[in-house]
């Protein structure tokens, strides 16, 4: 009889430690597919009918996971990769450059000091560029993505929207909504494209109103064909952001304005971007609006218009279907549409 007590306590020990082992550490496996069809006609370009690739939001997959290693501290990782669910390959459409896990892959620890990581990282820029804008990360319909990602006649910011190499990267704990963030991005190779990318941010989240500060540095090296696909004569490119949210219950206003400089042997060139934006929700689903103006001065003066407008409808918690309109027009161009729905889903 004691043996039988015994092995029931030993069994019930076990089954204790091994969860609460669990509990200190977890593995999430995760992801979006998001798949439209529509109608495009690039500026300056040809019309046609598409079935396009991540209307709303570029599909991902990831796994993340944490372990509590005591004292209020865990060490994170992130791995997350880019596909095209219209032909089944790694990467973003338009992004030769992306691998496996091109979308987060780092190691870091979290705990009462802040968070610090180190790996392949976003910029600060890039998510103050989504965060301040009711299109979020969308390259088909957002106004101020577009503006600042995929830009025009030598206008955009350079050093690619969605990662940086070799990174470094720390948030400080969170003082009523308010955070500082800094990041830096080494080039571990002589003469790389990408080194000495820095960048800080200060930004405070309290009572469904939200603002942000980023500032970003890159300096580029004189190689010969260092700068070929970027802007020839390049030095330096420095970009300040401004982001301003507020949610009204009835109406969630979005705003941001940013300046970027680039310093060229030739002669140096400002770009000055605004952008207004708004989220209403209507029923279950929501109506958004943008719309993004850039003009830049200096030896080459270009201006460049975007709006968009659309509704999103959640079929449940994790899927949605959307249509949406974006019109863009610039200066010695004729003009482009972009028409088209979609379906998103996660898991």
């Amino acid at each position: 009889m004691r043996i039988k007590v015994g092995m029931k306590a030993l069994i019930l020990g076990a089954a204790l430690v091994a969860e609460v082992a669990h509990a200190q550490s977890s593995v999430q496996l995760y992801g979006l597919l998001d798949a439209f069809v529509g109608y495009k006609k690039p500026m300056n370009g040809q019309s046609s009918v598409i079935a396009g690739n991540g209307g709303m939001t570029a599909p991902y997959f990831g796994l993340r996971g944490s372990e509590d290693i005591g004292g209020g501290t865990k060490v994170i990782f992130d791995l997350e990769g880019y596909f095209n669910i219209q032909n089944g390959s790694m990467g973003r459409t338009g992004f030769p450059h992306d691998g496996l896990f091109s979308r987060n892959a780092y190691v870091g620890v979290s705990g009462q000091y802040g968070t610090a990581t180190a790996g392949l990282i976003p910029p600060l820029l890039w998510f103050s560029t989504i965060t301040f804008n009711p299109f979020w990360n969308s390259f088909v319909f957002s106004p101020m993505v577009l503006h600042s990602y995929v830009g025009l006649n030598g206008q955009g910011v350079f050093g690619n929207a969605g990662e940086w190499w070799n990174s470094v990267y720390y948030a400080s704990p969170s003082f009523n909504g308010l955070v500082g963030r800094a990041m830096y991005s080494f080039g571990n190779d002589p003469g790389h494209l990408g080194q000495n990318k820095w960048s800080g941010q200060v930004s405070y989240n309290n009572s469904g109103f939200a603002t942000s500060v980023v500032y970003q540095q890159i300096k580029y090296s004189l190689n010969a064909g260092d700068l070929g696909t970027v802007l020839p004569g390049l030095t330096t490119q420095s970009v300040v952001n401004l982001g301003v949210s507020y949610d009204l219950n009835y109406v969630k206003l979005y705003g941001q304005y940013q300046h970027v400089w680039d310093s060229i042997s030739n002669g140096d060139v400002g770009i000055d971007t605004g952008q207004v934006g708004f989220e209403i929700p209507v029923g279950i689903g929501r109506i958004l609006g943008s719309d993004a103006y850039s003009k830049s001065t200096g030896h080459s003066s270009v201006y460049r218009n975007t709006w968009a407008l659309s509704y999103d409808y959640p079929l449940s918690k994790r899927t949605d279907v959307y249509a949406a309109v974006r019109s863009d027009r610039a200066s010695k161009m004729s003009s482009g549409i972009t028409i088209g729905g979609g379906l998103r889903t996660q898991f």
